[in-house]
């Protein structure tokens, strides 16, 4: 099975590609950021020469000024038909977060940013046909590079202050899990599985974001004492977002996915605390 991954160099193409490693069934053509442009209007994204691509590019780009081009290629690679299977990553940030439950894949996208805006551009490109599948994900981390946690472990160890203010609720997900829910589906289209559409896939457990700050500290508090002093001096800024009354709830119902894959999900917190301690370098156990 050939399969053309969009942005390989991104967090979320490193962490698919590093998870098919060992898995024989896939040969790979890897297309960093600054190169998908030129891969997207080629000859070789056509079912004579691969089986699916990866839309792994998006969630990194769609603030880029040349995403626009971007699209316009999309639309002309999605219009053939001899366009392989396409599969893309979009996130929880298409919905304005002002339901009150998680989001199902029937709800409209309702964001008004730049961002979502063109998220949702690409994911209507996309649907046009129904043969292809859209991945909606949670709140993404991979603890490298200018990743959130890797952003806040770094201020902790320079002794900077913390300051947080947004009163978001949603699902925290790494992309390593995101990678083992998309070679799932992608293996189950290959071999014959028929569902397409839309589909969200977060890890469990709703957490705010200043509980996701708590978190990190707290894992990080058993490596670095500057995290525990961080950590208590917290305590005024979490309880004046706990009184907080514009929330916006940004998680998603995950239980389509289940029903049409098979695909369950798992919780968050077990690679978070890995991840500090890769960052801290403490040996595993």
């Amino acid at each position: 099975m050939r399969v053309v991954l969009l942005g390989s160099d991104t967090e979320l193409g490193r962490a698919i590609r590093q998870y098919y490693d060992n898995d024989f069934d896939f040969d790979w053509l890897e297309v960093p950021c600054q190169n998908v442009l030129d891969k997207v209007s080629s000859s070789v994204l056509d079912q004579k020469y691969c089986d699916a691509v990866i839309d792994a590019f998006s969630l990194r780009s769609a603030l880029q000024n040349d995403y626009e081009y971007y699209l316009e290629a999309l639309d002309q690679l999605l219009s053939k038909p001899t366009c392989p299977l396409f599969y893309m990553l979009s996130g929880v940030q298409v919905f304005l977060g002002e339901k009150e439950a998680s989001y199902l894949e029937t709800d409209e996208p309702d964001a008004r940013s730049r961002f979502a805006k063109r998220l949702m551009m690409a994911e209507s490109k996309v649907l046009t046909c129904e043969r292809h599948i859209v991945l909606r994900t949670g709140w993404l981390f991979s603890g490298a590079q200018d990743d959130f946690i890797a952003n806040t472990i770094n201020l902790v160890k320079a002794g900077a202050s913390l300051e947080f203010h947004d009163t978001a609720i949603g699902c925290p997900t790494p992309v390593s899990d995101v990678a083992r829910v998309l070679l799932s589906v992608v293996k189950q289209r290959h071999y014959g599985a028929t569902n397409t559409g839309v589909y969200h896939y977060c890890c469990s457990e709703e957490i705010s974001w200043m509980g996701l700050v708590e978190a990190v500290l707290t894992t990080a508090s058993q490596f670095d004492q500057k995290a525990q002093s961080v950590l208590e001096n917290m305590g005024d800024t979490a309880n004046a977002l706990e009184m907080a009354t514009d929330i916006k709830r940004q998680s998603l119902s995950c239980r389509k996915i289940f029903g049409h894959y098979g695909i369950k999900q798992r919780s968050w917190r077990p690679v978070l605390r890995t991840l500090i301690k890769d960052i801290y370098q403490i040996p595993a156990t």
